[in-house]
C-alpha cells in the first residue's frame, strides 16, 4: 500500500519573509559545502593547463621536456641551470596533481626525481656545477 502524500495547490510557495527584514542564516552543512578543501581549489586552477596539455599532439610534450633537460645539462652558461629548475617545478607540479593516485614508492621516487633535477639547476645557476 502506497504512502498518502499531503496535498499542496500548484503554486504553492513558503511565504517569504517581509521587505526589509534579515535574511534567513543557512544550515551549517550549506557552509561547509561551500567551502572548498586546498586541494580541489588546486585541481580546479589546474584543469585549464591539463586541458590545453592534453590538446597537444603525445610526443610533444615529452620530446619539449627532453629537449630542455639536454640544454640545461649540456650548455655550459650557468643561466641554463634554471632550465634544469623549470623542469623540476614543473614535475613537482604534476607530482602533486596525481599525489593521492600513487604509490608510497611511486611518491618517494618521484620526489626523489624533482629534489634532484631542482638542486642540479640551482648549483649550475650557481657556478658550482
Amino acid at each position: 500500500m502506497a504512502k498518502k502524500r499531503a496535498h499542496r495547490p500548484e503554486g504553492h510557495r513558503p511565504p517569504s519573509p517581509p521587505p526589509g527584514s534579515a535574511p534567513r542564516p543557512r544550515p551549517p552543512a550549506a557552509a561547509a559545502a561551500r567551502k572548498r578543501s586546498a586541494r580541489t581549489r588546486f585541481e580546479d586552477a589546474s584543469r585549464p593547463v591539463l586541458v590545453r596539455m592534453r590538446a597537444l599532439p603525445t610526443f610533444l610534450l615529452p620530446m619539449l621536456i627532453a629537449v630542455t633537460l639536454f640544454l640545461g645539462l649540456a650548455l655550459p652558461w650557468p643561466w641554463t641551470g634554471l632550465l634544469l629548475v623549470a623542469i623540476g617545478l614543473f614535475l613537482a607540479w604534476l607530482t602533486a596533481l596525481s599525489w593521492p593516485a600513487t604509490s608510497a614508492g611511486s611518491r618517494a621516487l618521484r620526489i626523489v626525481v624533482n629534489i634532484s633535477i631542482i638542486a642540479l639547476g640551482v648549483l649550475k645557476v650557481l657556478g658550482r656545477i
